[in-house]
């Protein structure tokens, strides 16, 4: 059990860790012209929240890189080599708790190496057992150092120009540790 000291009192935090086996994060890419997208999955593997008085205070979560699907074996190894994520070097991408706003979490994420602050909303469900987090963030994988077929970096690409936001919907179930 962790105990934060405040001035006015001891406040309790709850630990919990990320049940990666029941736990779901799926990917969307979209093209730029059109309404063509595509979409895969990734495993995570680990993650730890503490919850104080039913508030989150506290993550972080590791994606397996390695585990990235995709139903069409070329492409999905297309998206492992350097041209996107470059597993083989970076195998694993974090996700870190800076600080709550109301809603909104101001989370850093590391991808490739590179580093981003960004601000999500977290839903926050008490389940018997635990918590579930759910929610879907946009990044720019630019960002990342991830430039393959982006207008932003190369002209005249019509049809190959892939976009460069990308979708993560992401379902954390959390137990007590």
């Amino acid at each position: 059990m962790t105990f934060f000291t405040i001035q006015m009192g001891i406040v309790n935090a709850q630990s919990y860790t990320l049940d990666v086996s029941t736990s779901r994060l799926q990917w969307t890419g979209y093209a730029e012209a059109g309404g063509y997208s595509q979409s895969g999955t990734l495993r995570y593997q680990s993650g730890n929240v503490s919850v104080v008085k039913g508030e989150i205070s506290n993550f972080t979560i590791a994606v397996d890189m390695t585990s990235l699907t995709h139903e069409n074996k070329e492409l999905e190894g297309h998206l492992k080599q350097n041209d996107f994520f470059f597993v083989s070097k970076y195998p694993i991408a974090q996700l870190k708790f800076i600080e709550k706003k109301r809603t909104i979490c101001i989370v850093e994420i590391t991808i490739r190496g590179k580093t981003e602050q960004v601000e999500i909303t977290l839903n926050l469900k008490k389940l018997k057992e635990g918590y579930l987090v759910k929610g879907k963030m946009k990044l720019d994988r630019t960002k990342f150092d991830i430039k393959y077929n982006s207008s932003s970096y190369f002209q005249d690409l019509g049809n190959y120009a892939i976009k460069n936001d990308f979708d993560l919907e992401y379902e954390l179930f959390f137990k007590k540790m």
